[in-house]
């Protein structure tokens, strides 16, 4: 009787509306007006265009509630209420939800389930966690806040700082009468919404940097913060080396570029270190990258650290003959000393072209890499003297090798393709920790290596 009363309880606090899609435009028809779909990768057309029922959570209402709708309505958006929920209860209910996808997949400590018995090896068990992973963030890019259309989040209760909500929204038509309805508001899946306040944080708090006198990087949102102290290390270690060779140009200018340069702190380690030895010498620091927020995040930190002779670009290494062309428009110098890379260490194939995480950490069919050679290849600079020719500078990982993704020897095979030699290497371990231990490719990841490669031309 009691849980009967319960269970009456629960639903009594859900309310359950049918949502009309208008289909030119992907617009929900639902009690808080006309809503669109946001920040969503995880959803597309098709399916948005199937959903038939949205579900209004308001306080009181568990996980284990929306366990049930997952199992019996797989076509349905999870909307946190406006006026009846607060963000303490919504994330707690985020976090609960989480859980029981985890627990759906792997089971309780007491009863664990191991999807990955069947797997023949580390590449099968990549390929089904990635595809797990996938299917997680669809289910929770189902729960969702409704944002107004000026950027306001519709929840009770404090918020956290996320900056202008307003610069992660769809612009909308600048004349919404002329296309027969108001204007709408938005809806942001809680996950995307957390990101966003994550990202915001280090957009604001920063990261110091032990090798730039721990002066401060920030990162934009969709830019990975700089937080991986190995790469630093390796790449500060070998400038170290570098400028005590006193070999590194004859000429009086020094070019440096660093491709996928990202919040840029590779390129403002190399420029420190040479600046504070060559003052003899013009030191030039270029950067590219193909995701626009990197660059802004690159220019907004050579500002804050005093680098007027830094410059970023948005350009993209893997479209060559483009970037030719740019090349010549941004005024880049048509050679260069020293070329840095740290490319995407996972050798596989995008599952979301719009994810921009998992753009920025896999690289299909190597294409990333072999483009570092293939740009090399053209704008290394060779002088007279063996000893002061340009340098490849890449900072790579064997972690693809490892989980059978990429095949033995890759960069050597890569040399031997261009004409090139390695002329020195070091390596780091790669420190991964994993407090849940659910994480079927630890043992892989705990035995990789961060890898620094000098190449030079033969």
């Amino acid at each position: 009787m009691i849980n009967r009363l319960l269970r009456l309880c629960f639903c009594s606090s859900i309310k359950i509306e049918p949502v009309n899609i208008h289909y030119q435009d992907g617009l929900f028809d639902t009690t808080y007006g006309l809503l669109k779909m946001t920040r969503n990768p995880y959803l597309h057309q098709k399916q948005l265009e199937s959903i038939t029922n949205a579900y209004f959570l308001e306080d009181g209402v568990g996980s284990s509630f929306i366990k049930s709708l997952f199992k019996k309505d797989m076509n349905s958006l999870i909307i946190f209420d406006c006026e009846k929920m607060h963000l303490r209860n919504a994330i707690e209910i985020y976090q609960a939800t989480k859980k029981q996808i985890d627990l759906q997949f792997f089971g309780t400590p007491k009863r664990p389930r191991n999807p990955f018995s069947k797997c023949k090896g580390p590449k099968d068990i990549f390929n089904l966690y990635r595809h797990i992973q996938n299917q997680q963030k669809l289910m929770l890019s189902r729960l969702c806040l409704v944002v107004s259309y000026n950027g306001e989040v519709r929840i009770q209760g404090t918020l956290p700082e996320c900056g202008d909500l307003k610069y992660h929204l769809e612009e909308q038509p600048e004349n919404v009468s002329q296309i027969g309805y108001r204007k709408y508001n938005y809806l942001l899946p809680f996950s995307a919404y957390q990101g966003i306040a994550t990202a915001y944080n280090y957009e604001k708090e920063g990261v110091a940097i032990e090798f730039l006198n721990y002066k401060k990087i920030y990162a934009l949102y969709g830019v990975f913060p700089p937080s991986q102290r190995q790469y630093q290390v390796l790449f500060h270690s070998y400038m170290q080396k570098l400028v005590k060779m006193h070999d590194v140009t004859h000429s009086s200018l020094y070019n440096v570029i660093d491709l996928g340069c990202a919040t840029g702190v590779l390129g403002f380690i190399a420029n420190d270190v040479l600046l504070r030895s060559f003052r003899d010498k013009e030191i030039n620091i270029y950067s590219l990258d193909n995701i626009e927020n990197a660059v802004k995040s690159a220019k907004i930190n050579s500002q804050c650290l005093e680098y007027k002779n830094y410059t970023a670009e948005l350009g993209d290494i893997t479209d060559i003959e483009t970037l030719q062309y740019q090349l010549t428009v941004f005024k880049y110098p048509a050679k260069f000393n020293l070329i840095i890379a740290n490319p995407p260490r996972i050798q596989a194939s995008k599952l979301r072209i719009d994810d921009s995480i998992e753009n920025t950490v896999t690289d299909p069919d190597g294409i990333m890499l072999k483009s570092v050679f293939e740009f090399a290849n053209r704008y290394l600079q060779i002088e007279s003297l063996d000893s002061t020719k340009g340098r490849l500078i890449l900072i790579y990982s064997d972690l693809s090798q490892l989980l059978e993704l990429q095949e033995k020897e890759k960069v050597q095979e890569l040399c031997r393709e261009y004409k090139m030699a390695i002329t020195y290497y070091s390596e780091l371990p790669f420190h991964i920790k994993d407090p849940q231990n659910v994480d079927p490719l630890l043992q892989y990841k705990q035995n990789s290596k961060v890898q620094l490669f000098e190449i030079r031309k033969i």
